[in-house]
């Protein structure tokens, strides 16, 4: 057992912590982690990784356990092995999850697959918020996602001994917009708006008696700013080259591949496509998209329909799901958000590296196509169309990334 010297509320550290001391407070962890419901299956990768930070340690002089410190624990023992940054976040998942234990007391949660609902003290403000919002527009996968980051909020606040949102102080909240730093500017910038948000709603109708939203800071959503990452057309067709089309599994992989460097959809509408969204008579596919609510039909090239029938006659397994793919592992159902690492999984076999800085995924095939269309002189507007994006300002982004025409704004510098 930890010395109590060192705990403020048996959890959050007075002093910083030393190399040397970290067995005893993983142990902790491991406790607060089963008891806060991790199963035991899920334990062992843990272990494992923080075993290889006590080897680490050991293996150096004692220093202060701290961000830096897990930067270059993260970047000596993985730096070499993973092609993007994404992959590494991952891999050194159970330092930072170390780290977060010593600073807040918190087990921070990066995602919840298994919520069934919030807990006594916090029902009534979140199911009535996830009302207002659904009744101001918000599509299902918006409100999927707000139901998620706010079991995240509230999982916090429990871990630190906050039992309903109206002990909530400004320290908490100031804590808690700490842990969000983690996370990429896209994600940052729309939770602390929701925070804002539900805020204001407590304090309107009397979960509180103060609102934080003077407190919570506004961030620049700095992912649109960023010229978007790219395949070229040449490395979108070694991608596609690299799947063994001679096993059911390469056959889903191919179709569902070839539709997002084709068609551009987002993985989310690839994922749950049903076999009534096809018309093999018009040759067109057309659907309701998740993320917008927005009906949209596209023509289905014959290169992506053949795929797709491929797969349906020769590798589809048998089963009552009414959604295209499905998972190949019995009892075969509808494809999860995880199961989908499509693009990473075929770079490596196409030999396709990227710097560490490079964001790659399925949506990289959605900018790809953008990019290729804007190559060939294809207006805002249509692209906006072929992308069903609800707002044209969505597709402008892309603008940053047709060199050519950007070259001919360039300004000519006296030297």
């Amino acid at each position: 057992m930890i010395n109590e010297n060192y705990l403020i509320n048996e959890t959050i550290y007075k002093k910083p912590i030393m190399t040397t001391e970290l067995a005893a407070i993983i142990e902790e962890l491991k406790k607060k982690m089963l008891d806060g419901g991790y199963s035991l299956k899920t334990m062992p990768k843990y272990s494992s990784e923080w075993k290889r930070l006590l080897r680490y340690a050991e293996e150096r002089e004692p220093a202060v356990f701290d961000s830096e410190y897990c930067r270059r624990f993260s970047l000596d023992c993985h730096g070499g092995c993973y092609e993007n940054k994404y992959a590494l976040i991952q891999a050194a998942r159970p330092a930072r999850m170390l780290l977060d234990f010593i600073k807040f007391g918190a087990i921070i949660r990066l995602f919840n697959k298994s919520q069934k609902g919030f807990s006594e003290g916090y029902t009534a403000l979140f199911e009535e918020f996830l009302t207002k919002e659904k009744n101001r527009g918000l599509s299902k996968v918006s409100l999927a996602a707000l139901k998620s980051s706010l079991y995240r909020l509230e999982q916090f606040l429990l871990d630190i001994g906050i039992t309903q949102f109206y002990d909530v102080e400004a320290s908490h909240i100031n804590n808690y917009i700490e842990v969000l730093a983690e996370l990429c500017s896209t994600t940052i910038s729309e939770h602390l708006r929701q925070l804002r948000r539900l805020s204001d709603y407590a304090y309107e109708k009397g979960f509180h008696t103060r609102t934080f939203s003077n407190i919570i800071p506004h961030t620049k959503n700095l992912c649109r700013q960023r010229i978007p990452h790219i395949f070229t057309p040449d490395e979108a067709k070694r991608l596609l080259a690299a799947v063994d089309r001679e096993n059911p599994v390469g056959k889903r992989d191919y179709a569902m591949l070839i539709i997002a460097v084709r068609l551009g959809l987002r993985v989310s509408d690839i994922r749950s496509l049903e076999f009534s969204a096809l018309d093999w008579d018009k040759k067109t596919v057309s659907l309701v998209q998740s993320k917008t609510g927005r009906f949209l039909e596209l023509a289905l090239p014959e290169d992506v329909g053949w795929a797709i029938i491929d797969y349906m006659k020769h590798g589809r397994p048998k089963c009552e799901s009414k959604t295209v793919f499905v998972n190949h592992i019995y009892p075969f159902r509808n494809l999860s958000g995880a199961s989908i690492n499509l693009v990473a999984k075929y770079m490596r076999s196409a030999g396709i590296y990227s710097p560490n800085n490079r964001k790659v995924g399925m949506h990289t095939l959605r900018h790809s196509l953008a990019s290729e269309m804007l190559a060939q002189g294809v207006s805002i507007e249509d692209i906006s169309g072929v992308l069903g994006h609800a707002d044209i300002h969505s597709s402008e982004t892309y603008i940053r990334i047709d060199i050519q025409k950007l070259r001919k704004c360039a300004l000519e510098v006296d030297i």
